[in-house]
């Protein structure tokens, strides 16, 4: 079946949906809503409160109560049964790969929503870039505490331009975190133990301080628990808090502002995996690395009411820093060398202003501006394995700036039909002032496995600043959306949009082994969706599902790896892309103590045009398809279905115990790249998985009041540790390779005791 026919297909199928409950509706008379039915949720992620099912949108939910009960504390685990999302980010990942554990700025590095993968920095670095995709907290880009004190997630697929901008192109990750109560004194505790050492202790107080003006919470996290697969050198601590005021001295004036801390400890290595067929692993002992990095933030959120008009502004400050030493090890092969990063200063200022007016009229529209800046100093050092002699070092003093202005607003021309269209105008501005010096005696000389590997030093430096190292980038992006009420509960739209991540540029180590400048090239997305929000069955059952087409104009490859006799290159490739799709989300309250859940996507995201692709400095003959022999985009589920219940049995006195069971499905895919050579020496099952599932369970006992809650927990109950990324290391005088996997976590299991006031 074409694509054209396919979309055509799954579109007529979500429009029809509506159509069907209209029929419905003229059959049957209206029925007393039963006790057992779907409650409403209300989501701001489009920038306004609205009830999840009158948001024409894709837009999943997850509270911060399942999340607990679930043992989710991880950005991974968070997102990992959302459809249409993957996140890598909080997996166990490969040695032989540029991973650090100074961590990240950019916390959505790892996010993949619908097909298309985000990037981060060359040569492993710490550095912010533009993802493809945004992570916002209390309503902050890139803010602190995604993971603790949770009120609700919010995920919003799609390009969101319009009203994000900058790194929204292919959607956003709201998380919002638990306000200040100004009417009641409480608080909550909560302390899980699991394997690995688990200890995971959080808490929140609430404190009227004026009644009904003024009040304040104080909320921590501590978080701490060994390696998967060696108990020092995976291990982790993470230790959090934050403080919000909120002063509402009228109804028509807030202001709410807060402090948060962020402090991790992180080991790497400790073992060394290494595949010895296509799905078996086997470890190897290898040193351990250590790195800390550390964030703060102050923030606000000020709100005035006046003539049926709200003005919001949000301001933030934030600042990170990071300081790792990184072993990566392959002790079937050779040490690879070691990496010391450090990032003593690394500065964010975001300041937003945003004017709406009042719900409830035939139009209604939002307008605001948004301010960005970051002045980052970052320094990378990497040495060769095998006699200590320098890689590559690069010292890098870096500034980006960005500005939009934006607006949108919908218009409802009758009853049941609305029109909404949006514009943005963004501008930015990178400056790079960096040094970087590369060892060629590593590329394509010298004695390869011996202990004078890479001496004496031949050093070469590039020098990038000025106008040189200076990139601007201008877009205009836009929302056009059609949306209909077939009935009061059942609701379908049309929608075209784009989406803006700018381009950057850095310094890093060309095929010839000499600094060449990488040049991240702007990323532009133009979506086609058609979607459509049910509920039938007196509000039993909810039916939401979308359908999508992206045209990607400039999707980045995030670096394309090379091996040169040992010496690597990291090479930014800028592809068109497309990818089409569809996702839907089914929840059914089949008696007041039982529901189901069903979810799934289907994405097929493919590099086009490639043979008209050149690599960047690449030796003759190496263009995109040499190293991307196949068209399908690496590391992108193409099916994905998680299947729930949940059951609630009541016990005398009042008290109860809440059931849930979740498998999931992933289907078969390439977690990696496949270079024309590795394919000619059998790589390709190497870098392939078949289909996984997955299992989670939960029972949790909640007390008559309300107060207590006790929850045991087992995460991926058939310790399925699947393959989620190969890196395929050469093997030395340069014949075959040594297949480094990174997998899944293993089984884990817990208990969590809560007490809420």
């Amino acid at each position: 079946m074409s694509i054209s026919r396919s979309l055509f297909v799954t579109a007529s199928a979500i429009a029809l949906l509506p159509v069907l409950a209209h029929a419905q509706s003229q059959a049957q008379a209206p029925a007393a809503s039963p006790p057992n039915t779907l409650q409403e949720v209300v989501v701001t992620v489009q920038r306004r409160s609205e009830d999840l099912q009158r948001a024409a949108a894709a837009v999943s939910v997850r509270t911060g109560k399942e999340l607990v009960t679930e043992g989710k504390v991880e950005i991974g685990q968070i997102l990992e049964d959302v459809p249409g999302i993957q996140s890598n980010a909080n997996l166990t990942t490969p040695s032989g790969t540029p991973n650090s554990p100074a961590g990240t700025d950019s916390p959505a590095a790892g996010l993949t929503i619908r097909g298309i993968p985000s990037n981060g920095g060359v040569a492993g670095s710490v550095m912010s870039v533009a993802t493809s995709s945004a992570i916002y907290v209390d309503g902050i880009y890139n803010g602190l505490g995604s993971t603790y004190d949770i009120d609700r997630v919010e995920v919003l697929r799609g390009p969101q331009g319009t009203l994000y901008g900058r790194s929204a192109t292919t959607g956003v990750v709201a998380i919002n975190t638990a306000n200040p109560n100004l009417h009641r004194l409480g608080g909550s505790v909560t302390i899980e133990e699991g394997n690995y050492d688990l200890q995971h202790y959080d808490g929140a107080v609430n404190i009227p301080l004026i009644d009904d003006k003024l009040a304040v919470r104080i909320s921590g996290n501590r978080n701490s628990r060994d390696g998967y697969d060696s108990a020092d050198g995976g291990a982790q601590l993470n230790a959090d808090a934050r403080v919000k005021v909120l002063y509402q001295p009228t109804d028509d004036i807030s202001a709410l502002v807060g402090y948060a801390s962020e402090d991790n400890v992180v080991h790497t290595g400790g073992v060394t995996l290494s595949l010895i067929s296509p799905n078996t692993a086997t470890a190897a002992p290898a040193p351990i690395g250590q790195g800390s990095n550390s964030a703060r933030q102050v923030w606000g959120e000020f709100k005035w009411t006046f003539d049926g008009l709200t003005l919001t502004y949000f301001p933030a400050y934030r600042n990170w820093w990071s300081n790792a030493h990184n072993i990566q090890s392959i002790a079937a092969i050779h040490d690879i060398g070691e990496q010391n990063l450090s990032t003593p200063k690394d500065d964010f200022y975001t300041n937003e202003f945003r004017l709406a007016n009042a719900p409830g009229g035939k139009l209604g529209w939002q307008a605001g501006a948004f301010y960005y800046l970051n002045r980052l100093d970052n320094i990378n050092t990497t040495s060769d394995g095998y006699s200590n002699a320098l890689e590559f070092k690069s010292t890098t003093g870096k500034q980006t700036t960005a500005v939009g202005g934006f607006g949108e607003a919908t218009y409802a021309f009758s009853d049941t039909w609305r029109l909404t269209g949006g514009l943005r105008y963004d501008y930015t501005e990178v400056k790079v002032d960096e040094i970087y010096t590369s060892n060629t005696n590593l590329c394509c000389s010298g004695p390869v496995g011996s202990t004078t590997y890479g001496l004496p030093e031949i050093d070469v430096s590039q020098t990038l600043s000025g106008e040189a190292g200076t990139r601007r980038f201008y877009a205009t992006t836009y929302k056009a959306r059609l949306e209909h009420d077939l009935t009061a509960h059942n609701l379908v739209y049309l929608l075209t949009s784009t989406g803006f991540s700018p381009g950057d540029i850095a310094l890093t180590t060309g095929f010839n082994g000499l600094p060449t400048t990488a040049i991240y090239k702007p990323e532009v997305l133009t979506s086609y969706e058609i979607g459509s929000k049910n509920r039938f069955l007196d509000n039993r059952l909810q039916a939401n599902a979308s359908a999508f087409y992206y045209d990607y104009s400039g999707y980045q490859t995030a670096g394309v790896t090379i091996n040169v006799n040992g010496q690597y290159a990291n090479i930014p490739i800028s592809a068109p892309a497309r990818a089409y799709g569809l996702e839907a989300e089914f929840l059914y309250q089949m008696t007041p103590e039982d529901r189901f859940g069903l979810n799934f996507s289907y994405t097929n995201a493919t590099f086009v045009n490639t043979d008209k692709l050149v690599v960047p400095g690449a030796p003759p003959g190496e263009t995109f398809a040499y190293y991307f022999t196949r068209p399908e985009i690496p590391g992108v589920t193409p099916f994905t279905a998680n299947l729930s219940y949940d059951h609630i049995i009541h016990l005398a006195g009042g008290s109860s115990v809440a059931l849930h069971g979740d498998t999931r499905y992933l289907s078969a895919h390439d977690v990696s790249a496949l270079a024309s050579d590795q394919l000619a020496e059998g790589g390709a099952p190497y870098v392939g998985t078949a289909g996984q599932f997955i299992g989670d369970v939960n029972a949790t006992w909640n007390s008559a009041d309300g107060h207590f809650s006790l929850t045991g927990y087992v995460r991926n109950v058939g310790d399925n540790r699947y393959k989620t990324n190969v890196v395929l290391i050469p093997d030395f005088p340069g014949s075959g390779f040594t297949p480094i996997p990174g997998l899944y976590d293993p089984r884990t299991f817990g208990v969590v005791l809560s007490a809420r006031l």
